[in-house]
């Protein structure tokens, strides 16, 4: 068998480095030949599957509609691979017609003898995938980026842009994907009512999909326009952007912001879902402050019971937690309900071991705009030790929880802290507490020395000489007469 003919992970990784790197430039070329028979293959299965052809073509004979789909059940490839497949082969057929091939292989990549070519505006691209001067993904990219040309008077201009384009990639080493994106807008250039035409078409094509997977969690299908898509991205990139490469930091502030986010342990996808559901939530809140959602702010309810609440509050981090019901079916951690009920952005609904409702909560239990600018002002910032993050990007976390105490479902200014999400999670999530001693607020861990949570705003630093006496006081440093 041909499998027995290959070499083991071992043999590779004994091969010098020299060594390694010609095997696999021999590999590359090999490939592109395979590649090429297998595109001349799928092209006449493809042509032998007509759809005149009927019952007595290729593909239907063997139960399938199409040559395409014939090719791809032959090679357990993707549908698409498959058509790429044949339309490689066309092109192939193409070439052979206009220039046929030579023993010898490909020789030196020659733009000339490319312009001299008859036939078709893509008979140069026809031909550079043939002579292997591109690869099919390239000489693809390539064809699809440009699109065809709308009038036949269009045509030479098409070939003279598929010939330069041809070259910047030969100088400039470009990637199929690289080929893509500068035919897209070379076309632009050459046709601007086909480059309108494009843009409204990518606009139509806009949508967001919603569906549940069955581990319960749930996949957004989001397609965007360009703009859109800008709109979207910058604040997004721009928030994570040392995790994503982005420029280097300069400043003391964007410097502790890097190294706070090297250190954050979420994946770059988790961060993002984290980020863009934070700027939501706040775009809602402030819509729903100018009454953009009608009388009521929309919300959804939680449920959960008192003992699935015990059960929070008394789980070890990483522990079962309990379970609250998202609109009453869909499971979700009790310690993650928590915080939602926390952050206001679900309305909580409380109910006994028999059934019965102990508790609907408001629609909100939030902070008002005037007790967040106290906040903002008291607290400067996200709390945290060490955390950076402004006031405009945490959440206000309540140090009275709500499940504990009927008496805890107000809300005071006093009662609550900055955190940021990152932070506020890891209370919630991490058996840590927030507690505060008259005007100064402790974070408590499980078997450790309370921590004091310092303020990081200007003015109470201007303000601190009280606080500290009042943090000295309680931790036993003065006498309680001062």
């Amino acid at each position: 068998m041909v499998v027995s003919a290959l070499p083991c992970a071992e043999q590779i990784a004994q091969l010098s480095d020299p060594e390694v790197t010609a095997l696999m430039a021999e590999l590359g070329a090999l490939s592109r030949k395979v590649a090429a028979t297998s595109s001349l293959a799928a092209t006449d299965i493809d042509r032998r599957s007509a759809r005149e052809l009927g019952a007595a073509g290729l593909a239907q004979s063997n139960g399938l509609r199409n040559g395409p789909e014939f090719v791809q059940k032959l090679t357990g490839s993707s549908i698409a691979e498959a058509k790429r497949l044949v339309r490689t082969g066309g092109l192939l057929e193409t070439a052979e017609s206009l220039a046929p091939a030579v023993d010898a292989g490909p020789g030196p990549r020659d733009l000339a003898a490319l312009a001299a070519l008859a036939g078709e505006w893509e008979a140069p691209i026809a031909v550079a995938v043939r002579n292997e001067w591109l690869s099919a993904d390239q000489g693809e990219a390539l064809r699809s980026g440009l699109g065809s040309p709308r009038s036949a008077a269009l045509a030479d201009a098409w070939r003279h842009a598929a010939l330069a384009l041809i070259g910047e990639a030969w100088a400039s080493e470009w990637t199929a994907e690289d080929l893509a994106r500068a035919a897209g807008r070379l076309r632009a250039n050459l046709d601007a009512a086909a480059a309108d035409a494009d843009a409204r078409a990518r606009f139509e094509a806009r949508s967001l999909k919603r569906r549940q997977l069955r581990s319960g969690n749930w996949k957004w299908d989001l397609e965007l326009d360009p703009e859109t898509d800008a709109a979207l991205w910058g604040p997004l990139s721009r928030r994570l952007s040392p995790r994503l490469g982005g420029p280097r930091f300069r400043t003391e502030e964007e410097i502790a912001r890097a190294a706070e986010l090297e250190q954050d342990p979420r994946t770059n996808e988790q961060l993002l879902v984290d980020e863009f559901a934070g700027i939501f939530v706040a775009g809602v809140a402030a819509e729903s402050a100018t009454g953009a959602f009608g009388k009521a702010a929309p919300h959804v309810s939680i449920v959960v019971t008192t003992d699935e609440l015990r059960k929070a509050k008394e789980a070890a981090p990483g522990g079962a937690a309990g379970v609250a019901w998202v609109g009453g079916g869909q499971p979700v951690s009790a310690m993650a309900a928590l915080r939602s009920i926390c952050t206001g952005t679900f309305t909580p609904v409380l109910f006994d071991e028999s059934g019965a409702a102990i508790d609907v909560g408001k629609d909100q239990r939030l902070f008002t705009a005037k007790q967040r600018r106290a906040m903002t002002v008291r607290d400067g910032g996200c709390r945290w030790p060490g955390c950076t993050r402004p006031p405009g990007e945490c959440e206000a976390h309540h140090d009275n929880p709500w499940g504990e105490s009927l008496l805890n479902r107000k809300t005071e200014t006093r009662d609550g802290i900055l955190l940021c999400k990152f932070h506020h999670l890891t209370v919630h999530n991490h058996g840590a507490r927030i507690s505060r001693q008259g005007s100064v607020y402790f974070l408590r861990w499980p078997g450790r020395a309370p921590v004091p949570l310092s303020s990081k705003s200007g003015v109470m630093t201007r303000l601190g000489g009280p606080m500290r006496s009042e943090h000295a006081r309680l931790n036993g440093k003065v006498s309680t007469d001062g």
